[in-house]
């Protein structure tokens, strides 16, 4: 239950605070994480966060909404395609608690905006990025500040079975293309942890340029790396 001294606006997280002591309740709180990627994976993280007490938020995107997202992304509607996601995505975190704050960062992450964001004033950084050199920038930047980062490896190309995703350090993965390419990068920057989330569950082949994806595979990445972030912070 939500202890007395915290305003009566947070009365919708009583189901979750009924479970945690008052110190674990003001750790999720105070803390704050930023997103980089708000697309299937990323738009779903978001949520779950703003569902578990998480009251500052930062999210980092420089794309608009497809008419392709809605099949996957929590952030996309019919009647937002075009818009940005970052935008969209503030109103829907929003809606579901007022009192959040925000940190929008409408653009894409690189080398010539690397400095635009400040990840020294966030507790937890979550990494849903496509691009593979921008999630390799960001993985410097965040070992440099000793900052823990949670990185997502592929959902698509996945519709059959169960989805089972796991954190696990890089060195540990297999069967998936991204984590071995990161892998190799953490040898040679002489990486020595990253925690990922991922699947042994390997991807289907099929005939077209582009990486096809299903919402339950998205979003049960999104559910794994978002119970690894809250328990990581209350710990």
């Amino acid at each position: 239950m939500i202890s007395k001294n915290m305003s009566y606006n947070l009365e919708f997280l009583d189901r979750l605070f009924m479970m945690l002591d008052a110190g674990q309740q003001e750790k999720l709180l105070s803390s704050r994480v930023i997103i980089f990627g708000c697309g299937g994976v990323g738009s779903a993280v978001a949520h779950m966060l703003a569902r578990s007490g998480i009251q500052h938020l930062g999210i980092v995107d420089f794309d608009n909404i497809d008419i392709t997202n809605i099949n996957r992304q929590l952030v996309a509607y019919q009647d937002n395609v075009g818009k940005s996601k970052v935008e969209e995505l503030e109103k829907q975190l929003k809606n579901i608690n007022t009192n959040l704050k925000i940190d929008k960062y409408f653009l894409k992450y690189g080398e010539e905006t690397v400095n635009n964001i400040d990840l020294s004033q966030y507790e937890y950084i979550v990494d849903c990025i496509d691009d593979l050199s921008a999630k390799k920038l960001l993985i410097k930047q965040t070992i440099a500040l000793n900052k823990p980062i949670l990185c997502a490896m592929g959902a698509g190309n996945r519709y059959l079975e169960i989805p089972q995703f796991e954190i696990a350090d890089i060195s540990k993965t297999s069967y998936d293309p991204i984590a071995k390419i990161l892998r190799k990068f953490c040898k040679e920057e002489r990486i020595n942890k990253l925690s990922v989330c991922y699947t042994k569950q390997k991807a289907l082949k099929f005939d077209c340029n582009k990486i096809a994806s299903v919402v339950y595979y998205v979003v049960n990445m999104a559910s794994v790396m978002c119970s690894k972030i809250i328990n990581y912070l209350i710990k």
